[in-house]
């Protein structure tokens, strides 16, 4: 029963989509892959923008924090307790992020599954809906690989085989890139009377190193094919991160070559 159920709403689906653009492209599997991550990636440009959007959150605690200090403010224990409460239950918004990829999870399962299928020339017959039948069926086909209807090889790498050193390096590069903007609007922890309150960006900044390592190991360990969706997910988000934050990177790079050059930006004062 799972089975069906993960075949239905997970492998069948992710099959399709791939069997249109192997059918579009002449059967390139890298380039079916690729048009199908960022499909998937487009479908959820509206969610991953309000994930990135950190200061957005922290706007919305800070009236509420204000409002706490003002009225408990002749009462340290208090005004502890009450500040704390709100961290509890409004501050997980430095977490949005992570929604993203927790979306990704049922899309990288169903690559995976139909992926390693694809290798042993496995895949059933009933994956594809019927309509698909008239340009999909020679995909299914036990010597598709052998006959070449279906292209494993994409920019010099056998996305059926594992071990790519060059897709790995270039997922855990995008992966930490991806870490490093989503800390661009960091705000400074606020500070509680009488607690110490944890710094929830050093707390993120280990996960973030996890990450990387984690992301590099599996793209280094799973098949190629695979890894190149992952690899393409994480330069997305560094393109669109950059784009949505496009201003602020630019203020970060106009402060560093202003502490190179010893100048001031933007002042009119100076000649």
């Amino acid at each position: 029963m799972l089975w069906m159920l993960f075949t239905e709403l997970l492998y069948r689906p992710i099959f399709n989509i791939l069997a249109i653009f192997l059918a579009i492209f002449g059967g390139n599997l890298g380039v079916a892959i690729v048009l199908l991550t960022i499909t998937i990636r487009l479908l959820m440009v509206k969610q991953t923008l309000a994930g990135n959007d950190m200061q957005k959150g922290m706007w919305a605690l800070q009236p509420k924090l204000n409002a706490i200090q003002e009225k408990y403010k002749d009462d340290p224990k208090k005004l502890s307790e009450e500040t704390m409460k709100v961290f509890k239950t409004d501050g997980k918004w430095a977490f949005k992020w992570c929604i993203q990829m927790l979306i990704q999870i049922p899309v990288f399962i169903g690559l995976y599954y139909v992926i390693r299928h694809m290798a042993a020339a496995t895949i059933p017959q009933e994956w594809l809906y019927s309509f698909f039948n008239s340009f999909g069926a020679r995909f299914i086909e036990s010597d598709a690989l052998k006959n070449g209807v279906i292209n494993t090889h994409f920019l010099g790498m056998d996305l059926l085989g594992t071990k790519n050193i060059a897709l790995t390096v270039i997922a855990a590069v995008f992966t930490y890139l991806q870490t490093k903007l989503t800390t661009i609007t960091k705000p400074a922890t606020p500070t509680v009377p009488g607690q110490k309150v944890p710094d929830m960006w050093k707390m993120m900044w280990f996960m973030n190193i996890f990450l990387v390592f984690m992301i590099g190991s599996f793209v280094y360990s799973m098949k190629t094919g695979v890894g190149l969706y992952i690899a393409t997910t994480t330069v997305f988000s560094v393109a669109q991160m950059s784009r949505q934050y496009r201003v602020l990177l630019r203020a970060e790079w106009l402060a560093f070559i202003s502490k190179w050059k010893g100048v001031v930006i933007n002042n009119p004062h100076h000649k």
